[in-house]
């Protein structure tokens, strides 16, 4: 054989072995993914009983932040400016981004439910103290929360909690990772 003939064979041979190679490893097309997210696979008093912390550091920007955000709205929390005016946190500020506005309101929850450390960061006792206030499952999969303020709507489809970023448009899966 030929020096061109076999470079071509050995070239093709690695070509067909890496190609082989790639595709072995290459994750299947219709694996999903794991989910990330606010469970819901107990009863719904115990469903915020392990969530992850969510603050400026940790899950800042997430539909798990709109779960958060959506129990500040529904207790009539309020936040702190700059100047150091109070403000009302509202419906269009359930939008999965845990800023500064979102921080302030969670300190002022904390304070609210007697709470140690005030710190903004949405931790286990956080989560435990909103969950008391968990009504349902209802039909459809509808979880209420009823807040100091107004009640409001989660769904759970499966395990999976679901929000609405805004109060609007349709639902999102709870997740860490994901935002919108």
């Amino acid at each position: 054989m030929s020096m061109r003939k076999r470079t071509i064979a050995m070239t093709t041979t690695l070509l067909l072995g890496a190609g082989a190679t790639g595709f072995a490893a290459a994750p299947a097309a219709n694996a999903a993914a794991p989910y990330h997210g606010i469970d819901g696979s107990g009863g719904v008093n115990d469903d915020w009983q392990d969530e992850e912390d969510l603050s400026v550091d940790d899950y800042a920007r997430s539909n798990a932040t709109a779960v958060w955000e959506t129990v500040l709205y529904a207790d009539g929390a309020q936040w702190q400016d700059d100047d150091g005016d109070w403000h009302p946190f509202r419906k269009n500020q359930v939008d999965g981004s845990f800023g500064p506005e979102t921080e302030s309101a969670t300190q002022w929850w904390q304070d609210r439910h007697g709470l140690p450390g005030s710190d903004g960061v949405v931790n286990d006792d956080c989560w435990q103290s909103a969950q008391l206030r968990l009504h349902g499952l209802y039909p459809g999969g509808v979880v209420r929360y009823t807040g100091y303020a107004r009640t409001v709507t989660f769904k759970r489809v499966g395990v999976k909690y679901r929000v609405k970023l805004r109060g609007t448009g349709s639902w999102k899966n709870a997740s860490y990772d994901t935002l919108g």
